[in-house]
């Protein structure tokens, strides 16, 4: 599964790798692995003071993330907001350019694993991957560190679907009641894969064909999607983030959400360039960066603890929405036993060159 939305998105990037050799600098900062390493990053990037990141995270949670990292480091981080699409396009773009932007990007996984693949990412020797993350979701070659999980869910408007109507399997989508009510996410190709994975193929692809001849609006931006939700313009949306929908409902809007097996959990991932534009990236404050976006502290971003359907991939942690009582509270704990599975296939297939991955018949 985790193979097929790499296929998809690879199929928008050139053939040919654009390798980027990491400058001496970097290479030096990811290696050092002194026991004074820490204090050395900090004392660095506390100098050096600004700090380029490309991130997927709301704004809100940016904010936060940029007081913080003010407040413990003396580092002002400098922040430009996209979509998982959006963040790929406009660094290899750049790239290709011959212009290195970014110091640190944090988006969805398979997206950070494509730049991985065209070689534009260093490997960070941080103690703390080791030290907080679950083994079995890092990347064979260690240029990318998952960061948080997100549950995708599907939302509704609590004043214009009754409880009753709420849909049990994914055949009822197919009611006739449903004509030109429901909406779909357009960039979530790797939950598209996942169900159609579990479906079958041929049953997959009919169900979701049945779907389209039924009418469905095709929205971009998870939050967005949520925020149509809530305003009635699209009744029943699949696919957003479940700590969007809780954002609506903590501010008393219509929402509520429901999970129809499987349950798909995406990782989020955190990298580091190879380069940077001299003297505005220097690589110390990179290393910085890791170190408290690996913080044991998981208040980092969220108060106290994370928000419904974001876990952090801890050691010991709770996959989200694990507590939740019967049969939605199972397909939690599946999804993200699945999630478990995702380094796999991408560590044995991390190697091979881009046009391997793409179908011949395309």
């Amino acid at each position: 599964m985790p193979i097929r939305p790499l296929v998809l998105l690879v199929l928008a990037i050139a053939p040919a790798s654009f390798a980027v050799e990491p400058t001496p600098g970097i290479l030096a900062v990811a290696s050092y692995q002194g026991a004074d390493r820490t204090e050395r990053l900090i004392g660095a990037a506390k100098k050096e003071g600004e700090l380029m990141l490309y991130s997927s995270l709301t704004q809100d949670d940016q904010l936060k993330l940029v007081a913080d990292f003010k407040r413990r480091y003396g580092v002002t981080v400098k922040f430009w907001r996209g979509s998982q699409a959006h963040i790929l396009q406009r660094v290899l773009s750049e790239t290709r350019g011959g212009r290195f932007e970014f110091d640190v990007l944090e988006t969805n996984a398979p997206q950070i694993e494509v730049l991985a693949r065209e070689k534009l990412l260093q490997k960070m020797n941080s103690p703390f991957t080791e030290q907080e993350l679950l083994p079995e979701v890092m990347p064979a070659h260690g240029e990318w560190a998952p960061d948080r999980l997100n549950l995708l869910v599907y939302a509704y408007n609590t004043h214009l679907v009754k409880p009753a109507d709420v849909p049990r399997s994914w055949q009822d989508l197919l009611d006739p009641k449903w004509k030109r009510r429901i909406g779909m996410e357009s960039t979530n190709v790797e939950w598209f894969a996942a169900l159609v994975e579990s479906m079958g193929e041929k049953p997959g692809l009919d169900l979701f064909r049945r779907l389209g001849d039924n009418g469905v609006a095709v929205r971009t931006g998870h939050n967005h999607s949520a925020v149509l939700v809530a305003a009635g313009e699209i009744p029943l949306m699949l696919g957003i983030y479940s700590h969007d929908a809780e954002r609506m409902k903590a501010k008393a809007a219509p929402v509520n959400w429901f999970v129809l097996p499987p349950a798909v959990v995406l990782p989020s991932a955190v990298a580091v360039s190879r380069r940077g534009l001299a003297p505005r990236a220097p690589p110390r404050r990179r290393g910085a960066f890791l170190r408290l976006h690996a913080d044991r502290r998981p208040a980092l971003l969220h108060g106290s603890t994370p928000r419904a359907g974001e876990q952090e991939l801890r050691h010991g942690g709770t996959p989200p929405g694990a507590g939740t009582p019967g049969p939605q509270g199972r397909e939690c704990a599946r999804g993200h036993r699945r999630l478990r599975q995702v380094a796999g296939p991408l560590q044995a297939h991390h190697r091979r060159p881009v046009a391997a991955l793409i179908p011949h018949d395309t």
